[in-house]
């Protein structure tokens, strides 16, 4: 497997780890003294007193894996592997594989910039079976010039609602391309967008064509890999989603996403 292939040695991923985690020279991360002894495995501060690990003061506190597992995982997670072939790969249970999945996810460095302008497609979506109680409605925005997008759950599709979404993550300089539901229907007049429609029931779509494409591949991405969808998560898999289409370079290897997730840590 490609994956096995480029994974570095567990001391070459441990150096890695410190190095960002610390930088040039160890220092607690307590008082942050340079004065720090190393007892066995772990590091010992003269000055605070206190003792610390390569990652206890990271997100990756607690770990009970390998450093190579580790590495693996991320590597699985990050190209959308399934949980049964992260597993495989890994040699770990279903279970680690979810909670470490659920992990990355959770300490994604990123968070939403500047509002979407210039042409701006919206559309709303059913994600999630709805005979299991997990089907939600989702709104979605997607940026023609950069690609970026945004996406909500929304709790219902009334006028108040998409105007919400629309005046929260879209300048109203832009153009904005919907369907003919009829919430939408004023925001230009009452908002200064210019506005315009297509009609999905005469089969037009191709304003909207982009958002309409998203969907699709939100949920091949959540059935992919997380086979399903459950109400309480589905939050999560929007921003996992979103990131990854808005900043695709944080998905492209484990070293890029620690060493930014691990700093992005520390600026917050």
């Amino acid at each position: 497997m490609p994956i096995l292939a480029q994974v570095p040695s567990e001391a070459k991923i441990k150096a890695q780890i410190r190095q960002i985690v610390f930088g040039k020279r160890l220092k607690c991360p307590h008082c942050h003294s340079f004065n720090v002894r190393r007892i066995a495995c772990r590091f010992h501060c003269r000055k605070c007193r206190r003792k610390f690990s390569l990652i206890s003061s990271s997100w990756l506190s607690g770990m009970r894996i390998s450093y190579t597992q580790l590495w693996i995982l991320l590597s699985c997670w990050q190209k959308r592997l399934s949980v049964l072939a992260a597993q495989e790969l890994a040699g770990v249970s279903h279970v680690t594989v979810r909670r470490w999945y659920r992990r990355f996810r959770n300490n994604i460095p990123y968070q939403r910039d500047d509002k979407l302008w210039g042409h701006v497609e919206i559309d709303e979506a059913f994600v999630g079976k709805r005979r299991t109680g997990n089907q939600r409605i989702v709104i979605g925005a997607y940026e023609r010039s950069t690609g970026n997008i945004r996406l909500d759950i929304i709790p219902n599709r009334r006028e108040e609602t998409t105007d919400t979404f629309i005046l929260e993550n879209i300048k109203t300089t832009s153009t904005v391309y919907t369907d003919c539901w009829s919430s939408y229907a004023g925001i230009d007049s009452f908002f200064g967008y210019r506005h315009e429609t297509c009609n999905h029931s005469q089969y037009v779509f191709g304003p909207t064509n982009r958002i309409e494409g998203i969907w699709s591949s939100l949920k091949r991405f959540i059935r992919r890999t997380y086979q399903q969808v459950r109400a309480y998560w589905l939050p999560f898999l929007l921003k996992e989603y979103e990131a990854r289409v808005n900043e695709p370079r944080l998905f492209t290897s484990p070293e890029i996403f620690l060493n930014h997730s691990l700093l992005f840590q520390h600026v917050s």
